[in-house]
């Protein structure tokens, strides 16, 4: 009896356990249909991005604000320097005291030769003979200015060697250690072509033997110009500084040639420093406005019509206002209205689509 018990109840598990083998199948049928439905469905569907990823509507304007500017920008200056010069010496014997050292300056002895002071001279037109009293020319006229611009007597603006000429000439001679009747003799001369000058292959070192009309030494070529490289004329006046050195370039001009500024430069310790090699590639300076200016930053977008610096812009009411571009930086252009009128007017501006193929006119 125990026996069939237990079978029976065995046959009624079987059972039980088929049922549940089937259910389980079935559900599992029906998870892979769906999963292939929605498989299929998403296939065929067509895309249809969230709201959030969707594209936006184009922008056609942008705020504006205003700012000072002065246009600071470092540049390169490439210098025009002339041709080296040669000095001729005047006097015959030995140099017995050199005082070349710090360059030679006009009215100071540069040297000594038989234990007389030759003075550096810079005169309008270089001296050529010996002069004294009564003697007239347009060398003794050169002569009587420089005196007078040195301090020592003299008829300014004569070409007549005067009783003050010999004055100041005997007097010029005595605070150089030597003697004179006030006769100007050319041994007692080496003509400078400027004021103060530096000197190279300089032959009057003391012992050394010179002779009248021989080599003395040379002035290396003088700064004439300074051209700043790849920039455009401003109508602006802008300030130049080289070297620590400032001077305003004029509106309208890339070079600057101003005589005086050029020997400061050049007399810089930075300058001097320099060899021809570093000259060529040029040398460094700093350009700006001579007055800061109010300009509108704008997108640079916004600038259309350009034709080099100029252009226009279109305010949101529609109005086209003439402008300059007068710098640009990360997208943004500074301009200047100019009609000289105010920018603070001038809040937002138009962009894009809004104007697309306007032009100035």
């Amino acid at each position: 009896m125990f026996r069939h018990e237990r079978g029976v109840k065995g046959k009624v598990d079987n059972k039980r356990h088929r049922h549940v083998n089937i259910a389980a199948w079935v559900i599992m049928s029906i998870v892979v249909a769906a999963a292939i439905t929605v498989g299929v469905c998403a296939m065929f569907m067509p895309d249809r991005p969230p709201a959030l990823l969707g594209a936006s509507g184009e922008v056609t304007q942008a705020k504006v604000s205003t700012q000072q500017y002065n246009g600071a920008q470092t540049v390169t200056l490439i210098p025009d320097i002339a041709s080296d010069r040669t000095i001729l010496g005047n006097s015959t014997g030995t140099v017995t005291a050199d005082y070349s050292g710090n360059g030679l300056s006009s009215g100071h002895a540069c040297m000594r030769v038989n234990d007389r002071a030759v003075i550096a001279l810079n005169t309008a037109l270089p001296l050529y003979r010996d002069l004294h009293v009564e003697d007239r020319g347009q060398d003794v006229r050169a002569l009587n200015n420089e005196l007078s611009r040195l301090g020592y007597q003299s008829d300014a603006d004569s070409d007549r060697y005067s009783w003050n000429t010999q004055q100041g000439w005997k007097r010029l001679m005595a605070d150089n250690g030597s003697d004179s009747d006030g006769a100007l003799l050319l041994s007692d001369i080496l003509w400078i072509p400027e004021q103060s000058v530096t000197v190279s292959n300089w032959q009057g070192t003391t012992g050394a033997s010179v002779t009248q009309g021989s080599q003395i030494g040379d002035i290396p070529g003088a700064l004439v110009k300074l051209n700043i490289k790849n920039t455009n004329p401003s109508d602006q006046d802008r300030v130049i500084t080289v070297f620590g050195q400032s001077t305003t370039l004029p509106a309208g001009q890339t070079a600057i040639d101003n005589a005086d500024y050029l020997k400061q430069v050049s007399a810089t310790e930075e300058y001097k420093t320099q060899t021809k090699d570093t000259l060529a590639a040029g040398i460094s300076g700093t350009l700006s406005l001579a007055q800061s200016i109010e300009a509108l930053r704008v997108p640079a977008g916004a600038v259309f019509g350009l034709n080099g610096s100029k252009g226009c812009i279109m305010t949101t009411d529609g109005t086209k206002h003439a402008v300059t571009v007068v710098g640009s930086s990360l997208g943004v252009s500074l301009v200047q209205l100019n009609d000289g009128g105010s920018t603070a007017s001038i809040t937002s501006v138009e962009i894009g689509s809004k104007i697309a193929g306007a032009t100035c006119s």
